[in-house]
């Protein structure tokens, strides 16, 4: 049946308007809305009459929904017109309003293809004008040729760039209404449209410009990912440390879960050409929760307290929140650059999907692996509390005339050293420096996550040999310390200004800091950090190290192992490897019975020399403590002398750990001089020697009360002053605590000069000897006696 027929067929009374459009569908500027695009209109409109609620009326809108075709109108102007024009036509020739009406409607409705799933006539008349998409190949290519001509007045580049738009736009949703249409025409549409897109696409872009959109996604995917891992972490954490056991959940599975999840469906929608909107709502989704969980962060996020440590928790919902946010950009680029002309040819599906999972796994790696230094340096910088001197330190001359220079007291002081800057107090929660002078705090520095710091001891409170720098041991409980975080345990300060140089996480023992470096013993390794500088290196050696100093160009340790194996051995700074060694087994019958933490004994550096002098212990003559020194140039041993009698370290409160200390002119050893009963009064050995061939300048013995025995109370209860004498704080016959001086004079108490000052001598009759430190800053003495520190001249 020819047009006519059908158009009198339909109305029979209207011939004239049936040529009048005839008329309109043959004009020359037609090239393919013409009337074999009416005629296969209707053919289809024909195939899917039984779903119209009224197929005459789908026909009778398909006559006029392309009356009007003007190529250089703009968009939805034909389709108005053309309703327009049948309103006019149709009420004239006397048809129904309300069909007139649904007429107008429908042919509108051509102009974006948009009809509600309910709207049956819309469907049909929508599914019959993109017919021609899903028709064989030679009849697609003729449309394609017919578009083009009737957009002649378009240049080349510039209706390239349209036509692929138009056709994107398409490919990206479901085509066809009607279930009929979705089942046999779906295919053979996108397929249709993939070909001219490939054909339109620039062809130097062809192979790659459509993996441009694929990496975005996969970006965006990866970022989701390690969205959920991140938020996840921050949920499982507790909200401050230290944490009770009910307030850390533990990391939720379920959150990388979830985000997985996530990533998998918004593939599905990329690669299935879903709805757009199942891509762009999930975007202006992932960036409107970001944007307000970056708010809720940062209107929650905690303030420094005394005592309370902020943990992970809020960092890693802030790192969250942003990568969402990063997340939601990404998608929508991704989604907008489909849509681009230079990026819209789709690759072969099996390409598109690896270079997504590709790009995918390798962000959510990189942003969480990321994530964990942003935590930490977050955590470091939340937690520290650091104050810098305004002052230079404080320099007066020194009298010794026993006077209390001043005193105060402090909360739980630790150990005790004495630096350029004045005295450095290890303290639970950091470092505090007074000035040695006046007594005045110059600069601290504290961390809330650090555990009782000052449980170290001496041991926790290094001192360069030059007293300008200062490495503090920041332990951390394990309530305190979140997973895959390395918060710094030690920090390097500068002694006089309180700078922070540096911060390292370790899991060894600091031996020795310089400005230059820090030294630590890792079991077999010696590791160099750099603290001004950036050298860093690592040397295995044979055996555990338990000892170590820096020279200027040199590290000397002591490594020993079990039995009778025990080296010195001197290390270039530069790059940790070995310059020589000195074989101790050679020297001495090592002890096979004990640890070589407690047989191998100090290391000291005697100042502006090449000499390292050290201690052992040995099972000679039922325990003797041998003293040895190392020319560290010629890397050989210079001198040894034993200290017979000396209980081995560490058998309890009856045995000490001897202290070695060195000036330019002497060493100085303090040590116990015999093995005593507990609740018996112990003897220390307090003896000075030559550097230069050990032999002895003066020695002397010091009867130790019952309530001072302790292990470590030669290296904390005595200080070392400029000119060589020894001194330290002990009670008396009389029951009074006061300082004591030991040197070639003899062992000389120095008791507490009364002052005209009532408050001072209120001071000095509080002082006690129950918890003895002492130091020497300026060459003033300062003690600690666990409840005060104070300043003798």
């Amino acid at each position: 049946m020819d047009l006519r027929d059908q158009w009198n067929r339909l109305l029979p009374h209207a011939q004239p308007l049936g040529e009048d459009l005839l008329a309109r569908y043959a004009e020359s500027h037609r090239h393919y809305h013409d009337q074999r695009h009416l005629s296969e209109m209707l053919t289809t409109i024909d195939e899917l009459a039984a779903v119209a609620d009224d197929a005459d009326t789908v026909r009778l809108a398909a006559w006029f929904h392309d009356a009007i075709y003007d190529p250089q109108a703009e968009p939805g102007e034909n389709e108005e017109v053309s309703a327009q024009l049948a309103e006019l036509e149709l009420a004239a020739y006397g048809v129904d309003a309300d069909k007139v009406a649904e007429i107008g409607r429908l042919i509108r409705l051509t102009a974006r293809h948009d009809c509600e799933p309910d709207d049956a006539n819309g469907a049909v008349l929508c599914d019959a004008d993109l017919r021609i998409l899903s028709l064989d190949a030679e009849r697609y290519d003729e449309y394609a040729v017919g578009i083009r001509a009737e957009y002649e007045h378009i240049p080349d580049r510039d209706f390239a760039r349209g036509r692929m738009t138009f056709l994107q736009n398409l490919a990206e949703t479901p085509l066809y209404a009607t279930s009929h249409g979705r089942e046999h025409w779906e295919k053979a549409a996108h397929a249709n449209l993939d070909r001219e897109l490939t054909r339109w696409a620039p062809k130097a872009a062809r192979p790659i410009s459509g993996l441009i959109p694929m990496i975005y996604l996969g970006a965006a995917l990866g970022v989701v990912i390690a969205a959920s891992v991140l938020l996840g972490r921050g949920l499982g954490a507790a909200a401050r440390w230290p944490a009770a056991p009910d307030e850390s959940t533990g990391f939720p599975v379920w959150a990388p879960i979830a985000g997985t999840a996530v990533a998998a469906g918004l593939t599905c929608a990329w690669f299935r050409r879903a709805q757009p909107k199942l891509i762009t709502i999930p975007a202006i989704a992932f960036c409107a929760v970001g944007v307000i969980a970056i708010g809720v962060c940062w209107w929650r996020w905690p303030a420094t307290s005394p005592g309370a440590a902020m943990s992970e928790r809020w960092p890693y919902l802030m790192l969250g929140s942003v990568a969402l946010l990063i997340a939601g950009a990404l998608l929508a680029l991704a989604r907008r650059l489909r849509l681009a002309p230079p990026y819209a040819v789709a690759p072969p599906r099996a390409l598109g999907l690896g270079v997504t999972v590709v790009c995918a796994g390798v962000l959510a790696w990189i942003m969480v692996s990321a994530g964990e230094p942003f935590v930490q340096a977050r955590l470091e910088t939340a937690n520290t509390v650091s104050t810098t001197a305004t002052m230079p330190a404080g320099v007066l001359p020194v009298q010794l005339d026993g006077e209390l220079a001043w005193s105060r007291e402090v909360p739980a002081t630790g150990a005790i050293a004495g630096t350029v800057g004045g005295v450095a107090e290890l303290r639970p929660d950091g470092v505090v420096m007074s000035d040695a002078t006046t007594g005045q705090i110059r600069w601290r520095y504290s961390r809330a996550d650090v555990v009782d710091a000052a449980s170290n001891g001496s041991r926790g409170l290094l001192v360069s040999s030059d007293g300008r720098t200062i490495a503090a041991h920041l332990p951390h409980g394990s309530n305190r310390a979140p997973s895959g975080i390395d918060l710094p345990t030690y920090a390097v300060l500068d002694a006089d200004t309180g700078d922070v140089l540096t911060e390292v996480h370790t899991d060894g023992t600091a031996l020795a800091v310089d400005r230059n470096q820090l030294l630590v013993a890792e079991g077999k390794y010696v590791v160099a950090h750099g603290v001004s500088n950036p050298t860093h290196w690592r040397t295995r050696l044979q055996c555990a190290v338990t000892q170590g100093v820096l020279l200027a160009d040199q590290a000397v340790v002591v490594d020993a192992c079990g039995g009778n194996g025990a080296e010195v051995r001197g290390l270039d700074l530069t790059n940790g490897e070995l310059k020589w060694d000195v074989d101790l087994g050679i020297q001495f019958e090592l002890s096979a019975e004990l640890d070589p933490s407690t047989w191998i004994g100090d290391l000291v550096a005697v100042p502006d020399t090449r000499e390292v002098s050290g201690l052992v212990w040995t099972s000679d003559a039922g325990g003797t403590l041998h003293q040895w020194s190392v020319d560290v140039g010629e890397g050989r041993m210079l001198w040894t002398t034993p200290v017979p009698g000396t209980p081995r370290p560490r058998l309890g409160t009856a045995s000490c750990d001897a202290q070695l200390a060195a000036t330019h002119t002497t060493i100085v050893l303090v040590t116990c001089r015999n093995s005593t009963e507990p609740g018996e009064p112990q003897t220390y050995d307090v003896s000075a020697a030559s550097p230069a061939d050990g032999t002895p300048q003066w020695h002397h013995l010091l009867e130790i009360p019952p309530k001072l025995q302790h292990p470590s109370f030669p290296r904390d209860g005595f200080g070392l002053l400029p000119d060589g004498r020894v001194v330290t704080l002990m009670p008396q016959q009389n029951g009074v605590c006061s300082p004591v001086m030991v040197g070639t004079t003899g062992v000389q108490p120095r008791p507490i000069i009364a002052s005209p000052d009532a408050a001072k001598t209120s001071e000095r009759d509080k002082v006690t000897c129950d918890k003895p430190a002492v130091a020497v800053a300026g060459g003033r003495p300062i003690f600690s006696d666990g409840v005060r520190l104070f300043a003798m001249n």
